[in-house]
């Protein structure tokens, strides 16, 4: 089984984990509360989509557990007060808004996303993944945020998983 942890505030999580969470993949909500309980648990992935000023007690908890997963997801355009991305074995993985990140928006309209993948990654298969450029239809009434729509994707692509052509 492969875990997933997710920092973000609650109900974009559970959407998130709506979505995606099957028999092989596990979603685990880590929060300021929960991280005490959480430090041995060995992740595939983390993805960070909130400030995270509330682990300030607990940056070297957060730390840990982010140096011994395989995937680290980071959303660009928050601001984050210590720096999680010198971990040397975990593969950093940015999106966002603009245009320095891993994963991004080229287009936004009512009905459709085109998300881009600027650089190449590894799936967890060690097979890469080549830039490229992927339209997603929005169907109504859609709750996801496109910063959870990039998530989705990402999680998508690690897990060799079929990329969804609607949402």
């Amino acid at each position: 089984m492969t875990f997933i942890g997710v920092i973000s505030e609650h109900k974009s999580f559970e959407r998130i984990k709506e979505k995606l969470e099957n028999k092989e993949m596990k979603f685990i909500h880590i929060h300021k509360n929960s991280i005490e309980n959480i430090k041995n648990i060995k992740f595939e992935m983390i993805i960070i989509n909130t400030n995270l000023e509330s682990f300030q007690q607990k940056e070297n908890i957060l730390e840990q557990i982010c140096f011994r997963t395989k995937y680290l997801g980071i959303n660009t355009d928050i601001n984050l007060k210590f720096d999680l991305s010198n971990q040397s074995k975990t593969n950093i993985i940015t999106y966002g808004l603009n245009q320095k990140a891993t994963v991004t928006v080229s287009s936004i309209t009512d009905n459709n996303i085109l998300v881009y993948l600027q650089r190449n990654i590894k799936n967890r298969e060690g097979n890469i993944i080549e830039v490229g450029e992927k339209r997603i239809r929005i169907n109504e009434p859609c709750k996801l945020k496109t910063y959870e729509i990039l998530i989705i994707y990402i999680i998508n692509l690690i897990n060799q998983n079929s990329i969804m052509e609607e949402i």
